[in-house]
């Protein structure tokens, strides 16, 4: 039976040692500059609007919140197996169960409060000076933002169990990280090969096939941006017009970044009550 007060000990460990690391703190800096920098460029050199902000600022966070829970989960296990630190918990009188539940908890915190920050502040900083405000579209962006990052650290965390080295853990992680960066760009290659052309996609009208909608949820950044465009009605980005087919909605992308994010979670969990010690 998994108790809270261990699980807790754990969590308030992990968020004390990480929400301290000078690179958690530079990042969340970098996220609000970067979302105050993204609002000027749109705004052609003044503060734009949060929607025109967002459009901007996607593919920034895309590569940025992944990065963070990578850079957070890889060692959790791996890691603190190799330097003998886990070991040396385990000693104490508590589960395996707990120590996983602990850790992941407290660096979805840690992960959760660094981008609420990061953008949170540059978002009321930009909403303020705007007589409309979508609030709770922005809100729902920085929700998303904080899911995409709470994947991430699930299938790092699940590396870190299943892998024994940490730099096996870190490298499983970057190559995700890279598959999910060219998995568009694979399938519009495959798209144009096979008679497809990019007057499809910037036409008023695009005539985008539905195969590749539904591919969206094996990537976790194409599904996250696509959430992203939903919450704002956003209908044009990077040149292209957008058309999200009825199937593609809120509810089915946040049922599919729950999957990304318990699946791994159980296997992890499963693989570290395994391990040897």
């Amino acid at each position: 039976m998994i108790e809270f007060g261990p699980v807790h000990t754990v969590l308030k460990k992990e968020v004390s040692d990480n929400i301290r690391n000078k690179w958690i703190i530079l990042l969340t800096i970098i996220f609000a500059f970067l979302t105050l920098a993204a609002s000027v460029l749109a705004g052609g050199g003044s503060l734009g609007g949060l929607e025109e902000t967002v459009t901007t600022l996607m593919s920034i966070s895309m590569i940025l919140i992944p990065l963070i829970s990578i850079m957070l989960g890889y060692s959790t296990i791996s890691g603190e197996d190799e330097d003998g630190s886990l070991a040396v918990l385990l000693s104490y009188p508590i589960k395996r169960g707990e120590v996983f539940i602990g850790k992941f908890l407290g660096l979805g915190i840690v992960i959760a409060l660094a981008t609420a920050v990061g953008f949170g502040v540059s978002g009321i900083v930009i909403g303020l000076s705007k007589s409309a405000t979508p609030w709770g579209s922005y809100a729902a962006f920085i929700s998303l933002s904080v899911l995409l990052g709470l994947l991430y650290l699930s299938v790092s965390m699940c590396f870190s169990a299943l892998f024994k080295r940490r730099v096996a853990s870190l490298g499983a992680g970057i190559l995700l990280f890279f598959w999910s960066t060219i998995y568009g760009t694979v399938l519009m290659g495959i798209y144009f090969a096979t008679g497809g052309s990019m007057s499809d996609f910037t036409s008023a009208n695009p005539t985008i096939p539905d195969w590749i909608w539904q591919s969206i949820y094996f990537s976790p950044m194409d599904m996250n941006q696509t959430a992203s465009m939903l919450v704002f009605n956003i209908e044009r980005a990077f040149g292209f017009a957008i058309e999200v087919p009825s199937f593609v909605d809120l509810a089915s992308i946040i049922g599919a970044h729950l999957v990304w994010i318990i699946v791994p979670l159980i296997i992890a969990y499963l693989a570290f009550e395994r391990r040897d010690i």
